[in-house]
């Protein structure tokens, strides 16, 4: 199974890894492990680790009670975090290096008493499918189909609950002609019902004019196993979305 490949803010890698903030800083600032992604510039730019970087942060919390920062360092530059192994071993050296040894179980080259310090194994497996089981529990959501404005988020912006995407820019989406699976595509943590929800709260959706518009989408979209599922603005109900599984359409009128 290939390892999915998404971005995860601080707060996000501490949740999967373990790794405190204040950690996470000093790995990035000490150039130790720095996220892939997106490095910080600044007030206001956030760290983005990928799946990889998540690893290689997972295997240095287990080991950094018995290994030095330096040893460490050495073991990041020799790990390859997509060996095809269950369990990989290495040993660290009396002058601090870290070799690797081979795969857990097989048989390892001879060496003379004296040269291994210890030897450790990493269970890279088990750390992938670990941090894949906390990468989807992650992304469960609650209150998909709101809309909410959450204090330090976008400014005080309303967006689709649980997430970072607000009701406008998945308005632009539909109008530059997008379909519904391609913005659950291209936005994985969205739903269809977010989708009905985040069109019928966008203040400029009605086309003046043209009441019937319909933007293509495909059957089935947003629409529940009772049939088709619709959303309204709140209020003054200026605005509504129908996500139609009989002519596969989203509605705005």
């Amino acid at each position: 199974m290939s390892d999915p490949i998404l971005a995860f803010n601080t707060h996000e890698a501490r949740a999967l890894t373990g790794v405190s903030l204040r950690r996470l800083q000093y790995w990035d600032e000490t150039d130790f492990i720095r996220p892939s992604v997106a490095a910080r510039r600044g007030r206001g730019s956030p760290r983005l680790y990928g799946f990889r970087d998540l690893i290689a942060l997972r295997v240095a919390a287990r080991l950094r009670d018995q290994l030095s920062l330096q040893a460490l360092r050495k073991l990041k530059e020799a790990l390859d975090v997509d060996a095809p192994f269950a369990s990989v071993r290495f040993a660290l050296l009396p002058g601090g290096d870290v070799v690797y040894l081979g795969p857990t179980g097989h048989l390892e080259a001879a060496r003379r008493p004296g040269q291994i310090t210890m030897s450790f194994d990493i269970p890279l497996e088990e750390i992938r499918a670990d941090l894949r089981a906390g990468v989807d529990a992650l992304r469960e959501r609650s209150g998909v189909g709101g809309i909410e404005r959450r204090r330090g988020v976008l400014a005080g912006q309303p967006a689709v609950a649980g997430t970072r995407i607000t009701p406008a820019a998945i308005r632009r989406m539909v109008e530059d002609g997008w379909s519904v699976d391609r913005i659950l595509e291209e936005s994985p943590d969205l739903r269809p019902e977010d989708v009905a929800v985040a069109l019928a709260r966008a203040p400029t959706l009605r086309v003046v004019g043209h009441p019937d518009r319909k933007v293509p989408t495909p059957v089935g979209q947003g629409s529940t196993a009772d049939g088709p599922s619709s959303a309204t603005t709140n209020g003054s109900g200026s605005s509504r979305v129908r996500v139609d599984r009989t002519d596969s359409s989203i509605r705005l009128s």
